[in-house]
């Protein structure tokens, strides 16, 4: 006679997911409060919500799988609930964590991580943009590129403005976050 058997289920881990708002709460544009946006997201399902100061980073889980339903999904409830409609560039902390493993510029981070940024990007440009994106002098500032992330090193900011003209050359969307931060989110 045969044993039955009880099958066994696989449960994957739920991933924690960090959406990173582009241009939220910058002066008196794009107003999302975070502890209405942290109800409002729950209220559409999802999980152990929570925000990072005031700048539009949301920690979350999700059934969701697809980073890109994710971001839609918040984007959706953020015009919804806010009537803002911004870009929202979503990680997993494991992908964060492999960007602070990365780190270019580890002395920087370590001496100036608030002039240090990480611009985290909408999706992969395409080589040769980054390839003249790269090939660029912004001395003193330094610029590193890994698939959707760029880190700068603004150094004293004073070419800011150039790398910022510069940035826009790739062609897709971008928010930024300080080193600080990031480490913060990790």
């Amino acid at each position: 006679s045969t044993a039955s058997r009880t099958p066994t289920l696989r449960v994957s881990p739920m991933p924690t997911w960090v959406a990173l708002l582009r241009a939220v709460n910058l002066g008196s544009h794009n107003k999302v409060s975070m502890p209405k946006l942290r109800d409002a997201l729950a209220a559409e399902g999802f999980t152990d919500v929570q925000t990072y100061v005031n700048s539009g980073n949301v920690v979350l889980g999700s059934t969701l799988r697809s980073p890109a339903k994710i971001g839609q999904a918040v984007h959706d409830v953020i015009l919804d609930h806010f009537g803002v409609d911004t870009p929202v560039m979503m990680r997993t902390g494991r992908q964060l964590g492999e960007v602070l493993d990365w780190n270019p510029f580890p002395e920087a981070a370590a001496d100036h991580p608030n002039l240090v940024a990480v611009l985290h990007l909408s999706g992969e440009p395409g080589a040769e943009r980054v390839e003249a994106f790269l090939a660029a002098d912004y001395a003193p500032v330094r610029v590193a590129h890994r698939g959707e992330e760029v880190v700068v090193d603004w150094h004293d900011r004073s070419g800011r403005p150039t790398v910022d003209r510069a940035l826009k050359k790739l062609g897709v969307d971008a928010t930024a976050r300080n080193w600080r931060t990031l480490t913060a989110l990790v």
